[in-house]
C-alpha cells in the first residue's frame, strides 16, 4: 500500500481504495450530520447540480458585484404564455449555465407550463467527468 502524492489516493494493489472529492460544497439547508451533528456537504455531482440549481432560481441583481448571475426565471413566470417565449427563456437559461457553471458542458434545458407551475429539466455533462447528468424543479406561482 502507497499514497500517491499527486492525486493524494491511497491506492493498495493497483486498485483505488479510496479518493479525495474532487468538488464539495456546502449544503445550503445547513442539516445536520446525524450522528456527528456536523454541516453536512454536498461532493462531486451532487454539489455541481445544486450549483446549477442555484444559478437558475437565482434573480439578476440578487448576488452583489455579479449582477448578470441569474436565470431569472421567477421574474419571468407570468410571461411564459407562448412557446416563442418559453424558448427564449430557455436559451437565456443555458447561457447563464456555461457562463456561470465552468464544471458542466453540452447544458439542454427544457422548460414546460402547467397551470401555475414551471417545471425545469436541465440536463448536462459534467467536464471530464460523468456524462448525463440532470437537475429537475418545478418553480410555482404565487398570487
Amino acid at each position: 500500500m502507497h499514497i500517491n502524492s499527486s492525486m493524494a489516493d491511497l491506492v493498495s494493489e493497483a486498485k483505488v481504495v479510496t479518493s479525495k472529492n474532487k468538488y464539495s460544497d456546502l449544503d445550503l439547508f445547513f442539516t445536520p450530520h446525524p450522528i456527528t451533528k456536523d454541516l453536512t456537504v454536498k461532493t462531486d455531482t451532487d454539489s455541481i447540480k445544486r450549483s446549477v440549481k442555484n444559478i437558475v432560481l437565482t434573480n439578476f441583481y440578487e448576488r452583489p458585484f455579479k449582477p448578470s448571475l441569474g436565470g431569472g426565471i421567477r421574474n419571468l413566470l407570468f410571461e411564459l404564455s407562448s412557446d416563442r417565449r418559453i424558448r427564449s427563456v430557455a436559451k437565456r437559461i443555458k447561457k447563464t449555465i456555461e457562463d456561470f457553471e465552468p464544471r458542466v458542458s453540452n447544458v439542454r434545458v427544457d422548460l414546460d407550463t402547467i397551470d401555475n407551475d414551471v417545471s425545469v429539466y436541465i440536463q448536462y455533462d459534467i467536464t471530464g467527468g460523468v456524462n448525463s447528468q440532470n437537475v429537475q424543479f418545478a418553480v410555482t406561482r404565487v398570487r
